[in-house]
């Protein structure tokens, strides 16, 4: 599978596993609601991060930019997936028109 299409069909499975686990977030009732939300981020940042992991795939590589650590790039590439498929999409959709720019 290629590396961005990998990106999004994470970020994708990260929104759908969020959306399973948001119903039990809100049913839980000794949790203050003013947490909720901010619960939810933090698990689909975690997530993200995982599959990253998981899956080994750093969109540094992908957009061959050279870095130190890969797991710098991993985590990068965590927080894109976590933060769900339409943020990756403007994600790479704008690193593209800024490489596309400094190119010329």
């Amino acid at each position: 599978m290629d590396g961005l299409a990998l990106v999004f069909f994470l970020a994708v499975l990260v929104e759908k596993v969020v959306e399973i686990f948001k119903d039990i977030v809100y049913v839980v009732p000794f949790f203050p609601d003013k947490f909720r939300p901010l619960t939810l981020e933090l698990m689909s940042l975690a997530c993200g991060i995982i599959f990253a992991f998981q899956s080994s795939i750093n969109a540094f590589e992908l957009l061959d930019v050279e870095i130190s650590n890969p797991r710098i790039g991993m985590v990068i590439t965590g927080l894109v997936i976590g933060k769900g498929a339409n943020f990756a999409h403007d994600f790479f959709h704008s690193y593209g028109k800024n490489k596309k720019s400094i190119e010329k």
